[in-house]
């Protein structure tokens, strides 16, 4: 099916017992999850306020238009450089208020597509760029039976500002995903995600779906013949 649709008018292929992917922004919630996070640390003095100023401008242009790679490798460095020396059992802290927050504005088609793959014993991931907190936060609140976001590392009980491992974003959700579950079969999965960033990890899987797609992914699913789904 390559038309767009709404969730509720398309169900997904009825295959038990294989893996379904969730991405996290702007496929499953409206807009950066980082939003919630930054608010809390705000809240908490983790941070200070010019830089989520900064931060939450970039936030509207994601929402409305997405970002490219170069946009995302600024946004990760910046963000890092924020919490480092942040107390690592600070930010966890912060993370399961933020990521509360966060389940709470899940979109309803996107719940309603959660519970789904779940009812029919599914195995469903939440994949995010985002991190590792934040995300295990908001899977555990939806339901969802595992969650792989990016790491950041942690000296001493502080975070020093650089990645434990691969960003979970583009080809490293990939690398991502077997560090956390090891080597996972994809021939039957499903995967559902909404930017071109996204196409390395829509292309491995057997039911790529393009949820609240970006131009080029849009452009992409529709050449492919693959499903489009329009959550809001």
């Amino acid at each position: 099916m390559s038309s767009q649709t709404r969730a509720g008018a398309w169900v997904p292929p009825g295959l038990s017992a294989r893996v379904a992917l969730f991405d996290l922004d702007r496929t499953v919630v409206a807009g950066s999850s980082l939003v919630d996070l930054a608010r809390v640390l705000l809240e908490r003095d983790l941070v200070r306020r010019r830089t989520i100023v900064r931060h939450s401008l970039r936030h509207v242009l994601f929402k409305h238009r997405g970002v490219g790679d170069r946009s995302v490798e600024r946004v990760r460095t910046a963000a890092l450089g924020v919490v480092a020396g942040c107390e690592h059992a600070a930010l966890a802290e912060a993370a399961t208020t933020a990521g509360e927050a966060v389940a709470d504005r899940a979109y309803p088609a996107a719940r309603w597509l959660l519970e789904r793959h779940i009812d029919a014993g599914d195995f469903c991931v939440l994949l995010s760029a985002a991190p590792q907190e934040l995300v295990e936060v908001v899977a555990s609140r939806l339901g969802a039976h595992r969650a792989v976001g990016s790491r950041g590392a942690v000296e001493r009980g502080y975070l020093t500002g650089e990645l434990d491992g691969p960003f979970c974003y583009g080809s490293g959700k990939l690398t991502r995903l077997v560090a956390e579950l090891g080597r996972v079969d994809l021939g039957a999965a499903c995967a559902y995600a909404d930017s071109a960033s996204d196409l390395p990890l829509l292309s491995s899987c057997r039911h790529p779906v393009a949820v609240n797609p970006d131009k080029r992914l849009e452009r992409v699913a529709r050449e492919r013949g693959w499903p489009l789904l329009r959550f809001a």
